[in-house]
């Protein structure tokens, strides 16, 4: 199905390359479709798509979207071949996304289980809705694992691998539309700060004058340890009955809470009344301090919520 091109003469046991100057922005590929958008919004496929049959399935062929729907593109960054030969344009959170998935992956800091997957009760909580228990119960007796298994990527990750069969399991929990309704960043940002969910304290001096003028911030020590390798090396080593620890950073309690919305949400929540100029002075050594996963352009992202 998988074809080279226009040349359909002669079978090739090797990839054969395609002399053209396109720069591909993503790349997916599904059960019987190969999807490509590049870099100028142009979506590419090879494969069964759109009623096609096998005598073209092996064309590389251009889908022609129009300049509306071209520009719209522009503000996507991930694309996903679904079941039905589906093709769904996701606006990915791709860092926090990315580290949330090494929690599922590694299963650190969790603190209960799903089929023996491990998993983080408040992160399942808050994604659907739904006490624990209740979620639990209804997916390890109706769900095969590796319906679980897309369910979680969809909670820790915003991606759907089972399109249809997420959202049925969704569905039957409330949540209609799940990629417009119920995005990562926007749950996220629930937990920040929150003392009722928070399992940890981050103590940060108030004023650098007076040591005894201290702040408390809520944190949840899972979402910190995958985003930062300074919180992953504290948790790692810390007492297990532990509930606060100090900040020895020296930043300012302004720069702290900003660091700790950006891990939450990928995010800087900078307003009118911010100090713009000492904000990035500050962030511009925080990023070594707090071992923050050196994918992130920090300052990239700081001049581009500067900027709202």
């Amino acid at each position: 199905m998988t074809g080279f091109g226009s040349d359909l003469t002669e079978f090739k046991q090797y990839p054969q390359f395609i002399n053209n100057n396109t720069i591909i922005k993503e790349i997916d590929c599904g059960y019987e479709l190969f999807v490509i958008l590049t870099q100028d919004n142009e979506i590419w496929v090879e494969g069964l798509f759109g009623g096609s049959d096998s005598s073209n399935s092996s064309v590389i062929r251009k889908i022609q979207t129009g300049n509306n729907l071209t520009n719209e593109l522009s503000t996507y960054n991930q694309i996903k071949c679904c079941d039905q030969n589906l093709i769904y344009f996701l606006k990915s959170n791709s860092y926090l996304s990315q580290d949330l998935e090494k929690l599922l992956k590694n299963g650190y800091l969790s603190d209960c289980d799903i089929k023996d997957i491990p998993v983080h009760k408040i992160l399942i909580e808050t994604r659907i809705g739904k006490t624990f228990d209740l979620i639990k119960k209804y997916l390890e007796s109706n769900c095969k694992l590796n319906e679980i298994q897309d369910l979680l990527k969809w909670i820790y990750c915003d991606e759907m691998i089972n399109f249809k069969r997420t959202n049925e399991i969704l569905n039957h929990f409330g949540i209609q539309n799940a990629q417009k309704t119920k995005l990562l960043t926007n749950d996220l940002k629930q937990l920040l700060f929150d003392e009722q969910t928070s399992d940890f304290k981050l103590v940060v001096k108030n004023e650098e004058d007076d040591e005894d003028d201290e702040e408390e911030l809520y944190i949840h020590k899972f979402i910190l340890a995958a985003r930062s390798g300074l919180f992953l090396n504290m948790f790692q080593n810390i007492e297990e009955n532990l509930q606060k620890v100090k900040d020895y950073s020296g930043k300012s309690l302004e720069t702290i809470e900003l660091l700790i919305s950006f891990l939450y949400t990928d995010e800087l929540p900078i307003t009118a009344d911010t100090d713009q100029e000492f904000i990035k002075e500050e962030f511009e050594d925080i990023v070594e301090y707090y071992q923050l996963n050196p994918r992130i352009p920090m300052m990239d992202i700081f001049e581009k919520f500067s900027k709202k």
